[in-house]
């Protein structure tokens, strides 16, 4: 494979390139999103070698199980009835002595396919380049917030044949956040019990992941925002009903998330619609001229005000200062807001 010009290679062009048999001799797959990594690995232990040649030709050893010299002694052997042999690193970041790999990389074998999963962490710049000069290296970022909805709408779309709506992409992203292996689980179990082709609908959202249709976060921003105080304190009481699901910290923590977007929405000189995506998140203009229309019903003093009484019951809720449960918290805390 000829020698890229960029140290690092998308997660899309990898997996096609995967996909299209275009092998590398090594690569390193690095950085502190562990979804992506585990996905490659995936593609790796099942799509490089047929079933009946794993057992002589591909290895997975683990870095705090194993030595350096180990791998090197499985990335020499030759390959048995195969063209390839594939060896898997994984936990490669507790990998004593990992420095001895990088001559390997900068002249491996042609037979091997030596894949280093080095998560939650970065190799030195001189050993990334070591790997980079006869193979792949994969840099995993994870989604920013801004774009998670769209990422997870795509994900329903192109890897599960689903059918999932702008508003059901953002309840999963608000609710679940960017646990992105979680994400990809849920989908899993949809695949067992929906069709090919079917919608995610609000019910099945609620049926099959748990996440209520009318008592979510998505639904209680909506309600603040649009200061609709019957929904918010019924959405508030069901909350105190279902903590466990409902947790105070996750509660402020995504509301935090809300009224600091309209926050920058005030403070940005920039009010273009590439700048409000941005801002309030790569979703559907309808979505986004609604949160506008929110914001600029919300003065900047009144926002900051919101903003300290989330700071104050983000305390609270930890136990810092408090002598209510956290039923009770949750009230005192959607009463000062509905109040500001």
């Amino acid at each position: 494979m000829a020698k890229k010009e960029s140290n690092s290679m998308k997660y899309s062009d990898l997996v096609a390139q995967i996909r299209n048999k275009q092998y590398a001799p090594v690569y390193l797959l690095q950085g502190e999103e562990p979804f992506f990594i585990d996905r490659i690995t995936k593609m790796f232990e099942e799509e490089i070698l047929e079933p009946e040649e794993r057992d002589f030709n591909q290895v997975v050893l683990y870095g705090k199980d194993t030595t350096a010299d180990m791998v090197l002694a499985n990335a020499k052997q030759f390959p048995f009835g195969s063209p390839y042999r594939v060896v898997i690193l994984k936990e490669a970041k507790e990998l004593k002595k990992i420095e001895l790999l990088d001559s390997y990389a900068e002249n491996p074998s042609p037979q091997t396919i030596l894949v280093v999963c080095h998560k939650y962490g970065k190799l030195k710049a001189a050993q990334t380049k070591a790997y980079a000069k006869h193979g792949v290296v994969f840099d995993s970022v994870g989604i920013k917030d801004w774009n998670l909805a769209a990422w997870i709408q795509d994900l329903a779309e192109q890897t599960f044949n689903f059918r999932l709506s702008p508003q059901s992409a953002a309840v999963l992203s608000e609710h679940i956040g960017n646990d992105l292996s979680r994400i990809f689980t849920e989908f899993q179990k949809l695949q067992v019990v929906l069709p090919a082709g079917s919608e995610i609908t609000s019910a099945v959202i609620e049926q099959y992941i748990g996440i209520s249709k009318e008592y979510n976060i998505f639904e209680l921003q909506d309600a603040l925002g649009s200061r609709n105080l019957s929904k918010v304190y019924n959405i508030m009481l069901n909350f105190t009903l279902h903590l466990k699901e409902n947790p105070n910290i996750r509660t402020i923590s995504m509301l935090y998330s809300y009224y600091q977007k309209m926050i920058r929405y005030h403070l940005a000189p920039d009010k273009s619609n590439d700048a409000l995506r941005t801002i309030f998140g790569n979703l559907p203009p309808s979505i986004i001229a609604r949160n506008v229309g929110i914001a600029n019903n919300h003065t900047l003093p009144q926002l900051t005000r919101i903003i300290s009484i989330l700071r104050e019951y983000d305390v609270k809720s930890k136990g810092v200062d408090a002598n209510n449960d956290e039923g009770e918290l949750l009230k005192e805390m959607i009463y000062k807001i509905t109040h500001v």
